[in-house]
């Protein structure tokens, strides 16, 4: 169960009806004088949307029904998408991603999926197909310029467990890896910076002692990639060695055209301003907006509770970071974005799946 669930939903009953006083469970629906002039709660025009990953409390599904707004209270459980549909979204997902790497060419792309797209949650897949657009993306960037449209084919093997990606009479044939990334058969690395990182991770460990096995330095250069050339978006790396991640960070924050915010405590700085928060407010969503959209930020987390990790569920999600009254325009959107998280504990269910690497 949600613990906070209880109390957010006493403050909407609270907000809503006008009262200026706590919910208190049990107690009968008397509304307090003038209620209805200062609060919203019978305004029929609005309907309100509440969204949660636990099941509704006994306590919450009454705090809420005392309001006339929602006295026709309605749970309904939403699934992951799947079966067909999941296939769809797939095929459409990884067209989408090779659209947008070629935004400025009007040309048409053709790419046959042939590859498990597993079920429930679909941040795993997500991801997936994000890693095989870059590859597609690879293969034909020297065939754009002269094709009216391109076909590319990905085809999973699954007695070998490999992956192959086929496009302008090339192939690549990719594994599978830590946390199910995809990795070339034989190594290689797109953008300069992916190595260049490491190897200023390997200098700056000569100062700061770190433990890290030279297979895990090859799959962390591979998320690098996915990183700087914005695959990933954003790219996410969790460990519980908290000089590893300081380090980690140091090494991106050397890079061309890097920025960095360090040493981030979420139960002590904001992740996000909320709605009756100053304009003003100190938070980490405006410090990453005012390096400008599409910058590439570098930011150092600290999770030393299990509440910390909850708090920064959504700055690390794979979705734009909105806010109270966010367009698309003032939307943080994650390309660019690099986080790196210490966690001390166990390492949460919603933390894990949207990690990139676990080190």
């Amino acid at each position: 169960a949600d613990p906070n669930q209880v109390e957010t939903c006493k403050l909407l009953s609270q907000r809503f009806s006008g009262r200026t006083s706590d919910f208190r469970e049990g107690e009968g629906s008397e509304k307090p004088r003038n209620s209805t002039k200062r609060g919203i709660s019978g305004d029929a025009t609005l309907i309100a949307l509440l969204t949660s990953n636990y099941e509704l409390g006994r306590a919450s599904h009454e705090a809420l029904k005392k309001l006339d707004m929602f006295s026709n209270l309605t749970v309904i459980e939403i699934a992951a998408v799947s079966g067909v549909d999941r296939v769809e979204f797939a095929n459409t997902y990884i067209a989408q991603c090779i659209c947008d790497h070629f935004a400025d060419v009007n040309y048409n792309f053709d790419v046959e999926l042939n590859i498990p797209v597993g079920s429930g949650d679909t941040r795993p897949l997500v991801r997936h197909l994000r890693m095989l657009s870059l590859f597609v993306c690879s293969l034909i960037s020297d065939k754009i310029t002269v094709r009216p449209s391109v076909c590319a084919t990905i085809t999973h093997n699954a007695e070998t467990n490999l992956t192959t990606v086929t496009a302008s009479d090339k192939s690549i044939i990719l594994r599978e890896g830590a946390m199910d990334n995809l990795y070339p058969i034989v190594p290689y690395l797109y953008d300069s910076r992916a190595e260049s990182s490491v190897v200023e991770l390997r200098k700056l460990s000569e100062v700061i002692p770190i433990t890290i096995t030279e297979k895990r330095l090859a799959e962390l250069a591979q998320i690098l990639d996915f990183y700087y050339t914005k695959t990933l978006a954003p790219a996410v790396v969790i460990s519980k060695d908290a000089s590893l991640i300081q380090t980690l960070v140091a090494a991106i924050a050397t890079q061309d055209g890097m920025h960095s915010i360090v040493d981030v405590d979420p139960n002590a700085y904001k992740m996000m301003k909320s709605l009756y928060d100053p304009a003003d407010t100190p938070n980490l969503r405006d410090d990453i907006i005012k390096f400008g959209k599409g910058a590439f930020v570098a930011v150092e987390m600290k999770c030393n509770s299990r509440d910390d990790q909850l708090l920064i569920r959504e700055i690390i999600e794979d979705t734009p970071s909105m806010t109270a009254f966010s367009s698309n325009k003032s939307a943080l959107y994650k390309d660019g974005l690099f986080f790196g998280v210490y966690v001390e504990g166990d390492i949460t269910p919603e933390l894990r799946s949207r990690a990139s690497l676990i080190l």
